[in-house]
């Protein structure tokens, strides 16, 4: 059996709010999340700006398992056949020079200073040194072979280091009950929901809200707000 995924047989590729082909990309894997699609277009500016830092979440090519795990993703969605390339010419707002070296991305995640979908309620967290993993997606054919873990991995320690020097990361996801409720509707029984993932890495509940993720067409879903001291 194949080994687990680590940290560093993944690579980060800042997504490229100005190319087409990024922008398309993320809209297909958003659709294939299941939220937030309509949230792409917003998502180019706060790119730009900073606000956001997405990263897609590709597999090293000298890594004997990637084509195996590539042809699992191919067979699952045929049209991410096509390479994107690294074109992204700034990151959190300051310049950077692009590869431009073509890769496959089988997933995204951010790492954001700020959440766009805060409400107006007080969550337990330090005023400095917070940053949130957001936009968090790995293609539905890799699951369970660890690339999520790793590229947690990966981000925990990209915050960790200079020059973001994190204290406090913090997430939210759909709280456990309701989405084994949604699964289970669809006539799937999770083995284990994101927050029990997300707790088992160290995270800790700090605040529920009911009814928090919306959807034009989705009913409803409450959330669950974590947080993990890492300094």
């Amino acid at each position: 059996m194949p080994s687990a995924t680590r940290q560093d047989q993944i690579l980060l590729v800042p997504w490229d709010p100005s190319s087409t082909e990024h922008v398309n990309r993320i809209y297909e894997q958003r659709v294939q999340c299941g939220w937030d699609k309509q949230r792409v277009d917003g998502w180019k500016t706060k790119q730009t700006s900073g606000e956001k830092c997405i990263f897609w979440i590709t597999l090293r090519p000298e890594n004997p398992q990637t084509r195996e795990s590539l042809e699992l993703h191919f067979d699952a969605f045929p049209a991410e056949k096509e390479p994107l390339v690294d074109t992204a010419d700034s990151l959190r707002a300051k310049p950077r020079t692009p590869s431009h070296t073509k890769f496959y991305p089988v997933g995204h995640i951010s790492l954001d200073h700020t959440n766009e979908k805060m409400g107006d309620f007080v969550l337990d967290l330090p005023k400095k040194g917070v940053y949130w993993i957001k936009t968090f997606y790995i293609s539905k054919a890799l699951r369970s072979k660890g690339i999520g873990r790793a590229a947690m991995d990966l981000v925990e320690s990209m915050a960790i280091d200079e020059p973001l020097c994190a204290k406090t990361l913090a997430i939210d996801t759909a709280q456990k009950d309701t989405q084994k409720r949604i699964y289970r509707e669809k006539g799937v029984e999770l083995a284990s929901t994101n927050q029990e993932w997300y707790e088992r890495r160290g995270y800790r509940l700090i605040h529920t809200e009911p009814d928090f993720y919306t959807d034009p067409e989705e009913p409803p879903v409450d959330a669950v707000f974590l947080r993990r001291d890492i300094a």
